[in-house]
């Protein structure tokens, strides 16, 4: 068999690619329409709106990275409702409304320690006070009806106090870190690892600062808060039965009343029930939820 006509062919077939190719390389330039590792650091997000009560303004939060020191911050940004004049607020996150609008709620990094309750003025002055001092973060705050008090959950912590005496450890000795006791089913969360041992519960606090007063009890996760229009009542999600660990993907919606701390159970659905919203004539409850099944996506 010839080889020459072969080999010639071959060449041929290269050299009309070559351009082919040479268009691909230089194709192959970053994309500034797509995310990519190079560019992930720089993102930005916008979340969590929230409309004035006239209607007028919306405030969100701008999240970013911090890049030298690895951790992710936040800003509240507020602009009219049609989009214009939209400017830096305050640092912070989760603003909400007051009944008025003449003050907003937000979390904010505060004494002694971590994410605390903040209330600001909506006027030209913009005086903010911390009104929260406690040393576990407030979560999921919501304003009473009358706009005196904020409802907030934070978690309780328990302690474990095994009769366990450890040897004390001699001048200068580095030791390996005291074992962590485990003695709840969810201990440990996705991104987050190890979690702080406790109970998440609801409390009430003064708008202009103070003592926050705890509302729920028990041995019970609280999550969210939202008033009654009357003001005598949080609701909120969880699961007030024993072993509630251990019961997958199970939740109902409560209601507490705000002075005597008297919890009463709003439904008893087989599935999670989750975000309790109350409407404005306090005689509905929106939630959200889903038939239980053991699938797993």
């Amino acid at each position: 068999m010839n080889q020459v006509p072969a080999l010639l062919f071959a060449s041929a077939c290269c050299l009309a690619g070559a351009p082919a190719l040479t268009a691909q390389r230089a194709d192959d330039k970053p994309k500034t329409d797509r995310l990519t590792l190079d560019t992930f650091l720089e993102m930005e997000t916008v979340s969590d709106p929230q409309l004035s009560p006239d209607g007028a303004q919306v405030i969100y939060t701008r999240g970013w990275v911090d890049k030298m020191n690895d951790k992710r911050e936040s800003a509240l940004w507020i602009m009219s409702a049609d989009g214009s004049r939209n400017r830096f607020l305050v640092k912070g996150s989760g603003a909400r409304w007051s009944p008025t609008g003449d003050r907003i709620a937000y979390t904010a990094q505060g004494e002694p320690k971590g994410s605390q309750l903040f209330v600001r003025w909506m006027d030209a002055e913009g005086a903010a006070s911390q009104i929260t001092r406690i040393e576990q973060s407030p979560t999921a705050h919501a304003w009473s009806p009358d706009g005196t008090h904020l409802s907030f959950t934070a978690l309780v912590e328990e302690r474990n106090n095994w009769p366990i005496k450890m040897p004390k450890a001699p001048t200068g000795a580095k030791w390996t870190e005291t074992p962590r006791i485990v003695e709840r089913l969810n201990y440990r969360r996705d991104r987050a690892g190890f979690t702080d041992s406790g109970y998440r519960h609801i409390f009430v606090v003064p708008a202009i600062g103070g003592t926050p007063r705890q509302v729920t009890s028990g041995n019970f996760d609280h999550n969210g808060s939202d008033w009654t229009p009357d003001g005598r009542s949080i609701v909120f999600s969880g699961l007030r039965v024993e072993s509630d660990d251990y019961q997958w993907r199970e939740s109902e919606i409560y209601s507490v009343d705000a002075a005597d701390g008297t919890v009463r159970q709003l439904t008893s659905r087989k599935g999670p029930d989750g975000n309790p919203s109350v409407s404005p004539d306090g005689k509905r409850i929106a939630y959200t939820g889903y038939d239980h099944t053991r699938d797993t996506w």
